[in-house]
């Protein structure tokens, strides 16, 4: 089973070695990645949640208030419907052209199915590398991400904190930006900051509080 150290590795290889894989190798890592990732947090949540046993780690369509949603993390319940739901957004490239449409994905998503599903247990994950790549003159050249970071932390810990059903929709159970060195192989240590709810251990943390206490007893 998959952990988060061995998803920042993966995705630390892939970055470093992003400016000469062709477009086919690059999708194909992508939803690799992906998948590992959203089995670690399955794990993860099942070890703080034994009860949870029939979580989905895989996208899988869920039709939300909206429009269908695809949750990359779920758990469906005949009694309740969605029980959980979590969006992953992994951004490995082009953090500046894409990281903002990510953050608007991971809140539509929340909308969208706590107005069908008010007690369901959801959240958002974005990924993102200390640098990007960036081509100048024809070469490609690393460009720091830290101050694009900073900035969704900023949005992000406003974004999550959804404690009971009565709280507004468009809000998260909780949230994460994992920020990882890719030539270090490791997270950054104080990017999100410890105590802002960002940190991929506070994230999870919040989901299964939040799973618990809804639907612990049932």
């Amino acid at each position: 089973m998959p952990r988060l150290d061995d998803y920042v590795a993966g995705a630390s290889a892939y970055v470093r070695r992003a400016v000469v894989l062709d477009q086919g190798p690059k999708k194909a890592a992508q939803i690799r990645l992906s998948a590992a990732l959203a089995e670690a947090l399955k794990a993860e949540l099942q070890e703080r949640l034994p009860g949870m046993s029939h979580a989905h780690a895989g996208e899988r369509d869920v039709g939300g208030a909206l429009r269908v949603a695809r949750a990359d993390l779920s758990e469906m319940h005949p009694l309740d419907g969605l029980r959980l739901g979590v969006e992953l957004k992994p951004i490995h490239l082009a953090v500046g052209r894409n990281l903002w449409n990510r953050f608007g994905d991971i809140r539509t998503f929340a909308v969208n199915l706590h107005l069908k599903f008010p007690f369901a247990v959801v959240g958002g994950v974005l990924t993102v590398p200390s640098y990007e790549w960036v081509t100048r003159g024809g070469r490609a050249e690393r460009k720091s991400t830290i101050g694009l970071v900073e900035r969704a932390v900023d949005r992000l810990s406003r974004a999550g904190g959804r404690r009971n059903e009565g709280d507004a929709p468009h809000l998260l159970e909780a949230a994460a930006v994992v920020v990882f060195d890719p030539d270090g192989d490791r997270l950054l240590d104080d990017t999100p900051p410890r105590g802002s709810g960002l940190r991929w251990d506070e994230f999870v943390g919040a989901m299964a509080a939040a799973y618990d206490a809804r639907f612990g007893d049932l």
